[in-house]
């Protein structure tokens, strides 16, 4: 088991943590003298640890050999806020701070049915921005949130959704060409196929398995500050405002970086 390390201990509650990740290790429920030699503690030491655990209903003993095994608590526990919930409830304050600083619409999309579909979005405070409606549906292929959506998924993967698109194979292959490009970089940015002057900038929002849970675009629209007599915030700064929203997202549903060790 692993050590916690830092400023702040607390025995008890590390050793019954190892006691839960022991028994989620096991392919067969275990006595107490095999978890006391496993987790090199006595019996004596184990005792209200187990007994409590067996209490609120982490482990369960067997009526007959009285061997413990971990329940599925943990796992239901787990999944009462799944990631998307998770993510869509961080998202109702993170995108509206992200459109107050840079003046810009952003939105959140997730992939479905062969297809990006908007399931959050934040207009910008300003009178101009390019805002897209909830709900709406994105050509996976032909867009920054489809394009850092594929970047992040196999090869394989990448090939299966694009084929289940209406994608033609020269719309495929312009997909397919940018990808690597996207996964190094970690972001992709790139003008928008739909409207002039419209530069698409979409960070995609990993979950706890290093997946792609959904993806964070910013429809960046070039303002004039001198005709609009006002500070406009730069593209570069707008694109970090990006990524740090969106590392913040990754934070809320504990999600963790493909890259990351």
């Amino acid at each position: 088991m692993s050590e916690t390390s830092g400023k702040y201990r607390a025995p008890a509650l590390e050793r019954g943590l190892d006691v839960v990740e022991l028994l989620s290790e096991q392919d067969e429920a275990l006595s107490k003298k095999e978890i006391s030699e496993k987790l090199g503690l006595s019996v004596n030491e184990l005792f209200r640890m187990l007994y409590v655990l067996e209490e609120r209903g982490f482990i369960a003993a067997d009526e007959e050999t009285g061997k413990f095994r971990l329940t599925l608590k943990t796992f239901e526990l787990s999944n009462r806020h799944p990631p998307l919930e998770r993510l869509l409830g961080a998202a109702s304050t993170e995108l509206h701070e992200l459109a107050d600083k840079t003046q810009q619409a952003c939105h959140l999309a997730v992939y479905h049915d062969a297809m990006m579909v908007v399931v959050a979005q934040q207009d910008s405070p300003y009178k101009m921005g390019f805002t897209i409606r909830l709900s709406a549906r994105i050509d996976v292929h032909g867009s920054g949130s489809g394009l850092a959506y594929l970047a992040f998924q196999t090869k394989a993967q990448a090939d299966a959704i694009l084929e289940m698109s209406n994608a033609s194979t020269e719309q495929k292959q312009m997909a397919l060409s940018q990808l690597e490009k996207i996964r190094r970089q970690g972001y992709f940015v790139g003008a928008s196929p739909q409207i002039s002057g419209v530069t698409n900038i979409t960070y995609p929002i990993f979950n706890s398995k290093r997946k792609v849970e959904a993806v964070l675009t910013m429809p960046f629209l070039t303002l004039n500050s001198d005709s609009l007599h006002h500070q406009v915030v730069s593209f570069e700064d707008s694109r970090k405002a990006v990524g740090a929203t969106a590392k913040r997202l990754i934070d809320a549903i504990g999600g963790v970086c493909p890259d990351a060790r």
